[in-house]
C-alpha cells in the first residue's frame, strides 16, 4: 500500500482498501454514494477521491458516466493473471539482482521481518499487504519506475485472492520464497533470483487453485445438506 497521510481521502482510501481485500466490499459490488456515506462515515468528495485512487490501483472499475464496482478476478482469468506474473516478475527478479542498493536489499530483508510478525500474530490483511510490498521493493530495486508501476498494479489485483488463500488455507511458510528471493538479490545471483520468482508464483497459483477447489466443495456440501433438510 501507498504511503498515506491523515487527509480525509487517504482515511476513506485505507478503509476501502481494506474492505475490498478483506471481501467486506464483494466483488462486483456497485460502490453508490449514499451507501458508503452511511456505512463508513466519510464524506462524499473523500470517498470519490478514494475510489478514483482504487481505480488506478485496479481494486475498482470506474466507467464513465456509471457506477463504480468492486474489480473481480474470475476463475477463468487466474491462468492469465498468472502468467502475467511470469513474463513480468522474473525479469523484474534478474534485473533487480543487477542493481539493487544495498540500502534496497536491507529493506527486503526488514519486510520479510514484518511478514514473519505478520505471521505469528495471525493477522492475514497486514501480511498480504506486506507481501505487496515486498513485490514492489523487488521491482523498485531495478530502478525501473515503469516495471515497478506494472508490478504495483497487477499485484493489487491479486491481494483479494492471497487473503482468501492465508485466511483459508493457512500462513505456513507463505515467508520462506520471501527469504529466498531476497537472499539470491543480495548475493547478485540473477538466475537464482528468476528460479525462486518463478517457483513462488507457481506455489501461488496452486494456493489458488487448491482454495477454488476447497471452496466448490463447501458448496456442494452445503447444497446436498440443504436437499437433506428439505426431504
Amino acid at each position: 500500500m501507498r504511503d498515506t497521510g491523515s487527509t480525509k481521502t487517504d482515511q476513506a482510501y485505507v478503509v476501502l482498501r481494506r474492505a475490498i481485500v478483506q471481501g467486506d466490499l464483494p466483488e462486483d459490488l456497485p460502490l453508490e454514494d449514499g451507501v458508503l456515506i452511511k456505512r463508513f462515515g466519510f464524506g462524499r468528495t473523500p470517498l470519490r477521491e478514494a475510489i478514483k485512487r482504487l481505480s488506478d490501483e485496479q481494486f475498482i472499475n470506474y466507467p464513465p458516466h456509471r457506477t463504480p464496482y468492486v474489480r473481480g478476478i474470475h476463475v477463468v482469468e487466474l491462468a492469465r493473471l498468472y502468467e502475467a506474473r511470469h513474463l513480468l516478475e522474473e525479469p523484474v527478479a534478474r534485473l533487480a539482482a543487477h542493481r539493487a542498493a544495498e540500502a534496497q536489499i536491507d529493506g527486503l530483508s526488514r519486510i520479510c521481518d514484518q511478514i514473519d510478525q505478520a505471521v505469528e500474530r495471525d493477522d492475514v490483511y497486514a501480511s498480504v499487504e506486506l507481501d505487496h510490498r515486498f513485490h514492489l521493493a523487488v521491482a523498485v530495486a531495478t530502478d525501473n519506475r515503469f516495471l515497478s508501476e506494472a508490478v504495483d498494479r497487477l499485484n493489487c489485483g491479486s491481494l483479494r485472492l492471497w487473503y482468501l488463500a492465508h485466511s483459508r488455507l493457512g500462513m505456513e511458510n507463505v515467508n520462506d520464497d520471501h527469504r529466498e528471493i531476497q537472499a539470491a538479490i543480495k548475493g547478485r545471483d540473477p538466475d537464482a533470483a528468476e528460479d525462486v520468482v518463478s517457483r513462488h508464483i507457481d506455489k501461488s497459483y496452486q494456493r489458488q487453485l487448491d482454495q477454488q477447489r476447497r471452496e466448490m466443495q463447501s458448496l456442494i456440501r452445503d447444497s446436498h445438506q440443504e436437499k437433506s433438510n428439505h426431504e
